[in-house]
């Protein structure tokens, strides 16, 4: 393929460079020197580089959204939201998955660095904050250990409590706890520390019962596995069991590995997750939950790191704690 720049155009068009880059930086001309220049960049398929234009104005309009995966419906929607936000003030997003792995997302930030890109959004679990070293924006969502970047995040603490109050409104007689077994993830240890509170605070008897990552799929579904049939044991017994998972993807594949054993949910047992999954832009999941302010986690980051790129100070580093919201779903009990 032969690259065509600003001077093939020139060449073409019979005016000069200078008279390319006004018209490119949308600046007043002849109508017929307009004319002429969108005529050779058609027959030319002249496309404008953006990026090495940015790089010589040391002005770059690219944020780089860093996060684990787009293979559930809660990062799906982020993204949405996130790529949306950037568009409206001017920012173009460049997506980078790193599937939790330390080095991917080191790469991520050195390329940012090396690109001078805008600034930086992440959603990461092995504190990717810990790899910038230069004075890069940056914001980070759910976690963020340094103290030294804008963090957003729900308020998970309140979730788990907000999960156990629903329980117990409906009358669940025992409650459980499923959630991951690695303690550095501190978002998820609030949500169960939310849950273990409320419940202690309330003398409601508890059990809980962790699970490794998703990511180590046959190591989860064999504990998984477990997890249902300790439930199950326990329905012989005990009717109306409270079960909160720390994330609605667990929640689910609870929910289906009980109905599979022929357990009526709820009427046996009632299950909340946590996130809040849409479907669709207007449909939620029918499993109840723990509603992330998705919405409005984007619109904070967003307004964050404008801000940042823009040079505003702060007295303090931001720390923005977002309310969440139950959604009742097929898997909890309506309200007496």
């Amino acid at each position: 393929m032969i690259m065509v720049n600003m001077k093939d155009v020139a060449k073409e068009a019979g005016v000069s460079l200078g008279t390319v880059s006004n018209y490119l930086n949308q600046k007043k001309l002849k109508p017929e020197t307009e004319k002429r220049i969108k005529k050779a960049i058609k027959k030319l398929h002249y496309v404008r580089n953006n990026a090495a234009r940015d790089l010589r104005k040391n002005n770059s309009s690219y944020v780089v959204f860093v996060l684990p995966t787009v293979w559930t419906p809660f990062f799906s929607e982020l993204t949405f939201w996130i790529q949306k936000d950037l568009d409206q003030i001017g920012y173009k997003t460049i997506l980078c998955l790193s599937e939790n792995q330390y080095e991917q997302e080191k790469g991520f930030v050195d390329m940012a660095e090396e690109q001078r890109v805008a600034g930086i959004i992440s959603v990461s679990y092995s504190n990717i904050t810990s790899h910038v070293h230069s004075g890069i924006p940056l914001v980070s969502i759910e976690k963020e250990d340094t103290g030294l970047f804008s963090l957003i995040s729900s308020d998970n603490y309140s979730g788990g409590e907000l999960a156990a109050s629903e329980l117990k409104k409906r009358g669940a007689s025992k409650y459980f706890f499923v959630g991951s077994d690695n303690e550095s993830l501190k978002a998820m240890t609030a949500r169960k520390s939310g849950f273990v509170d409320f419940c202690n605070r309330n003398h409601l008897e508890y059990l809980l019962y962790k699970i490794s990552s998703t990511s180590n799929e046959p190591k989860f579904n064999d504990q998984l596995s477990n997890v249902t049939k300790k439930l199950i044991d326990y329905s012989k017994t005990c009717d109306n069991l409270g079960v909160f998972a720390y994330t609605d993807e667990v929640a689910f594949k609870l929910y289906l590995k009980i109905l599979d054993q022929g357990i009526k949910v709820p009427d046996k047992i009632q299950i909340i997750g946590f996130d809040g999954w849409k479907l669709s832009k207007d449909q939620s999941l029918d499993l109840s939950s723990i509603r992330q302010p998705i919405k409005d986690i984007a619109k904070n980051a967003v307004r964050e790191l404008d801000s940042q790129i823009k040079g505003k100070s702060f007295d303090k580093t931001p720390r923005i704690m977002l309310p969440v919201s139950f959604y009742s779903g097929k898997t909890t009990r309506e309200v007496d």
